[in-house]
């Protein structure tokens, strides 16, 4: 069970104030071999100042799932499944995902869990991006209704679709498990992450 301290890391979506959160954490003796591999991940995770500015650092899961969106398509199109398999290993590399997961069940736990967070963030921005959730070039809103099939439909067909596709099911089954957890808490009630 997770410390309060602990808990709020895993719901906030700022990555200075996640860092914040964890050297406090660690600072209060909390899980020291749990925040030794946390801080490893958000180092990974964040890498460095993205394109907003110093002060704000750029998300390579998100990044990650940038390439999967990219790249849902590789199937239909002549050389993209080779062309999407280059490109999603070159971001999983980047993120030390296979070398992260060979060192043992926490690793592979609290990497499962940035997974989570990752899918958790991607819809919360899609809930609050308004251009995510019109229809005619911005002019009107679309329904609670179906702003939520269309989420649907773009995990499903990222995480859940895509693996298989591509022969990818091993390298991004914890990205697809993820998906498919965070469906539910955040919907909880309305099926799970079936094909939309």
């Amino acid at each position: 069970m997770d410390t309060p301290t602990i808990a709020a890391y895993y719901r906030e979506q700022d990555p200075m104030k996640r860092k914040t959160l964890l050297e406090q954490s660690i600072q209060e003796g909390e899980e020291p071999e749990a925040n030794a591999i946390r801080k490893e991940l958000w180092e990974i995770r964040y890498p460095g100042s993205s394109d907003a500015g110093n002060n704000v650092r750029a998300d390579a899961y998100l990044g990650l799932w940038m390439a999967l969106e990219f790249n849902r398509d590789a199937a239909r199109k002549m050389f993209g499944i080779k062309g999407a398999r280059k490109e999603i290993n070159k971001h999983l590399d980047k993120l030390k995902f296979r070398e992260l997961k060979s060192k043992g069940p926490q690793y592979e736990e609290l990497l499962y869990r940035e997974c989570c967070h990752l899918v958790k963030l991607y819809m919360e921005l899609c809930e609050q991006d308004k251009n995510y959730n019109s229809v005619l070039c911005g002019i009107m809103s679309m329904s609670n209704d179906k702003s939520k099939q269309k989420l649907k439909k773009d995990i499903y067909e990222t995480a859940v679709a895509l693996p298989p596709s591509i022969s990818m099911e091993d390298e991004l089954g914890m990205i697809t498990r993820a998906a498919k957890e965070m469906y539910e808490v955040h919907f909880p009630g309305e099926g799970g992450l079936a094909e939309a």
